[in-house]
Parts: C-alpha cells; structure tokens; sequence
C-alpha cells in the first residue's frame, strides 16, 4: 500500500529530514490548498527551519486555514514572538480571545505576553474576568507582582494555595506538589520584598519541606537572617546553599543579592570567601 504524502512528510519528520518533508508538503498543498491537516504540518515545520523567510510563509500559511482553531491562533502568536514581533503576538491573541474567550491556554499565553510586555494592567483585567480559583488566582498574583502591589499579591497566593489544598487528593498529590511550591516560594518572595520576615520565613520553610533540594530556598532564608540582624546565620545558610548550587544556580542568585542594596555587605562576604 503506498504511503500518502503526510505519511511521508511524518516520516521525514521523524528522521529529521525536514528539507524533504517540506518538499512533500509542499507538492502536497499545490494540489491539495484545502488540507488544513497538511497546512498545519507545514507550519509546524516551517517554525522549526526557524529562518525568516521560513517563518513568514508559515505565518502566511496560518492566514489561509479554512477552519482556524484557538490552537491555531497560539501558534501564529509564537510564529510571530521567533519574528520578534511581540506586539503583534499580542494582538494576535487579543483577536483570538475575542473568539474563544474561555479557551484557558490561550488565556494563558495572553497573560504571560501581557507580563512579558510590562502590560500588567492589561493582564488584571484579562484575569479577574475568570473564575476565582487557584490557577487565575496565581495569575492574578503574578500581575499584581508586576504592578508592584505586592501585599495583595500576597493575599491572591493565599486564596490560590487554599483552592489548591481543597482540590488535592491522594490521587493528584504529586501533580500538585511543584504548583504549591510555586505559589508558596512567589509569596516568600513578595512577603521579603515588603520586610515582612515572619510571614515569608513561614513560606520558605513550608516550601523546602516540598523541594529540599533546592539551594534557592535555604539562600533566601540566609537574606531572611541577614535583614534580622543575624550576619553569621545569613552567611552560614547563604554559602551551605552556594556550595551545594551548581554553578549556572550560584551565579543567578549572587547576582539578585548584588541587586539588593539591603544585603550589599552580604553580597560582598559571599562573593569574597
């Protein structure tokens, strides 16, 4: 039985032969211009080639589907987020919602191109408009974080890490574990940021009680020491988190201390052993 032109470009596309695959979708669709099936493989390889010229007639292709979907619309956003083009992604996804306005995924890659966008007001009033439970709840801390009002935020990751508790199960405990610890270390965060101490050491202890293996936790638990006015504690749970962070992690958090003016001398004695 002779493989159809989609078997083949799968094919090709399995080996990594994408120049071939592209050649046979492209045949295909001079012939075919209503497979939408086709179009979306093209597409699909086209964003892989990753070349402008590549992009912009994958970009094209997306325009001439017949039957356009929201996943659709997600792809042309990221099709034109690799042009560089991150207001048009926005608009892109802007018209789409405006279709599929309870569609979560593509809310959700609106959200995170409004963040990205410093849009955060933007992103408020596209996330306050869903359902109060933990997944918006958490997007609507991130944008209050973004907007600088990190008391509320602070509140938000409550209501989200609540709602998260009320849904787990024996059966679902482990998909939520990293989504808790999440929420848990972004409200640590906020919480540190407004020198609230006891309630953001509360956060870091319950989320190193999920994630004991990362350094981040026990470092921003050394800042927490440190602006408490307890240098030898800070600079011992500081450097046991360094010492055990790989080198890619040491960097990043030693350059968010050297941003902290309130841990200058910190930063110093960590970065001067």
């Amino acid at each position: 039985m002779p493989y159809s032109p989609l078997d083949l470009a799968a094919a090709f596309i399995q080996t990594g032969e994408l120049a071939d695959a592209l050649d046979v979708l492209n045949q295909h669709l001079v012939h075919q211009p209503q497979d939408d099936r086709a179009r979306r493989l093209r597409i699909d390889v086209l964003r892989h080639l990753g070349r402008r010229a590549h992009l912009e007639t994958a970009l094209d292709d997306s325009n001439q589907l017949a039957e356009p979907t929201a996943e659709d619309a997600i792809c042309q956003s990221l099709l034109l987020e690799q042009m560089e083009d991150d207001h048009g992604a926005a608009a892109c996804l802007s018209r789409a919602l405006q279709m599929w306005p309870d569609h979560a995924r593509l809310i959700e890659r609106d959200l995170n191109l409004l963040l990205r966008l410093d849009r955060a007001d933007e992103a408020l009033n596209v996330v306050r408009a869903q359902p109060k439970v933990w997944r918006w709840l958490q997007w609507e801390g991130d944008a209050l974080v973004a907007s600088g009002n990190d008391l509320m935020a602070t509140a938000r990751y409550g209501l989200a890490l609540a709602d998260l508790e009320a849904h787990r199960t024996p059966e679902n405990a482990a998909y939520l574990r990293p989504i808790q610890a999440r929420l848990l270390l972004a409200r640590a965060a906020a919480y540190l940021r407004l020198e609230m101490l006891d309630p953001a050491e509360d956060q870091y202890q319950a989320a190193e009680s999920l994630l004991p293996d990362d350094p981040a936790i026990p470092f921003n638990r050394g800042l927490l020491a440190w602006l408490r006015g307890d240098a030898d504690e800070a600079r011992s749970l500081c450097r046991a988190a360094l010492e055990s962070a790989s080198e890619n992690q040491r960097e990043r958090l030693l350059d968010d201390l050297r941003g902290d003016p309130r841990c200058a001398a910190l930063w110093a004695a960590l970065s001067n052993p």
